[in-house]
């Protein structure tokens, strides 16, 4: 509405200046740039503010304490979790994938290259989409130290209980990083209103699902930009080869800014045509029992009804639409939403002497997505071998009905048979006077 007003301006401006009507063009020519200002700020706008307050790095990780505590991990687990540096940002930084499971026996370094049984649920994560979120990977970082703190704690402790069923039961993929060259932006320019990649691109309206719809932005200074095409970003390329290469049972996107959970669908067409994807309705159960898992009360559901806007083109929205991930989930872990007096980093962050409360506030709901998700792929695989069980055994009891019929034809038509046509040699009959006759006979010689 706002753009088609804003070229009738411009149009009734222009149909003034042709007339020689000077003076009533110029007060439209004002009007006209008064409306491109408030367009402007109506839309994302991601200028910097004058912040509440700013992360201290020696809380917060900074991109390079990142990537070190990545490593640091990942070095000191080598057992359950690989590192892979493959996946890199427009401008080559790397997008930190890490994998994590029991790798115990394999002998291959590659993130890729062992063989985990299909039976482990498999789940991707992603964080740092955004690059002013900074909670959602401090709440990862937390989650990781308690996995592998829990692997040195005396066996069958609840905390060595909890790290041997993640590590026994789940295959995670993990993108730590997602958007590490929009971080980087933030940190060097001190702008933490700055959403996007370094060239400005939404990558959580990147995606090939209803992708350039309203519920995105052609404008390059708008927070929503959604790049020249789906897939335009290199960052966007880690999920579309994960998911080639795998099949995942869940995906989850971490953010922050309010305390919301998300199923699909968020797009502008799901929401005029009422479009739902094929497992909703688990999903929407998982939402709830995460909704209610931590101390925090979050609002879940479908995104494109609990939200006031859509959103085309977003990473859920494609897992569950086009690679038709049983689940697929965005959940805003912290924040109150756009409020009055909010800026940038408060709007999504808390302050970092709240920092340690929050993320360990948060880490039920850890436990409660994976447990959820455990449980539910234990009765896929239970339907699946039954179907298996069931249909060898009722083969073997349609070969075993059919010969006993086979059986019984075959004796009934025998007993039916004349004498002579029997298998049975025919017995000779000997009279007691012929067997007298011959045993006299023999005595005489």
């Amino acid at each position: 509405m706002q753009c088609i007003l804003g070229k009738f301006a411009e149009g009734f401006y222009t149909h003034l200046c042709k007339n020689n009507l000077p003076f009533i063009s110029f007060c439209i020519h004002i009007l006209l740039q008064l409306f491109l200002i408030i367009n402007y700020s109506h839309a994302g706008n991601v200028q910097p503010k004058k912040e509440k307050y700013l992360p201290d790095y020696n809380v917060y990780h900074n991109l390079s304490t990142i990537k070190r505590t990545v490593e640091d991990i990942v070095f000191r687990n080598w057992d359950y979790m690989k590192l892979d540096y493959t996946h890199l940002s427009r401008e080559g930084r790397p997008q930190l994938l890490i994998r994590v499971t029991n790798f115990t026996g394999s002998t291959s370094s590659n993130i890729h290259g062992s063989t985990i049984p299909a039976t482990k649920l498999k789940v991707l994560l992603s964080y740092g989409e955004h690059s002013r979120e900074f909670l959602p990977v401090e709440t990862l970082f937390y989650f990781l130290k308690r996995l592998t703190k829990g692997l040195r704690e005396p066996k069958d402790s609840p905390e060595e209980t909890y790290s041997r069923f993640i590590l026994s039961r789940l295959d995670l993929f993990i993108i730590v990083m997602v958007n590490p060259d929009g971080r980087n932006y933030v940190e060097r320019t001190g702008n933490y209103c700055w959403r996007g990649t370094s060239t400005g691109v939404d990558l959580n309206r990147n995606f090939d699902w209803n992708y350039g719809g309203p519920g995105s932005k052609a404008e390059k200074a708008d927070e929503e930009y959604r790049g020249e095409h789906a897939f335009s970003e290199p960052e966007s390329l880690v999920f579309k080869e994960l998911v080639s290469r795998y099949r995942f049972d869940a995906f989850v996107s971490f953010h922050s800014g309010i305390r919301q959970i998300y199923v699909p669908f968020a797009d502008t067409r799901s929401k005029s045509i009422h479009r739902s994807p094929e497992n909703v309705a688990a999903m929407l159960q998982l939402a709830s029992k995460l909704s209610h898992s931590t101390a925090y009360k979050f609002i879940y559901g479908v995104a494109n009804k609990i939200n006031q806007y859509t959103a085309d083109g977003t990473i859920f929205d494609y897992m569950a639409g086009v690679k038709k991930v049983p689940f697929s989930l965005a959940i805003e872990l912290w924040g109150e939403g756009d409020h009055k007096g909010a800026q940038c980093f408060d709007l999504f962050n808390p302050p970092s002497h709240a920092l340690q409360d929050v993320v360990e506030t948060l880490q039920p709901m850890y436990k409660a997505l994976f447990t959820y998700l455990v449980d539910w792929k234990d009765r896929q695989m239970s339907l699946e071998l039954g179907v298996e069980f069931l249909a060898p055994s009722l083969t073997l009891g349609y070969v075993l009905l059919v010969a006993v019929i086979i059986v019984t034809f075959i004796v009934a038509v025998y007993n039916r048979l004349p004498p002579s046509l029997r298998l049975v040699p025919r017995r000779r009959v000997v009279s007691l006077k012929t067997l007298s006759s011959t045993f006299t006979s023999l005595k005489l010689t």
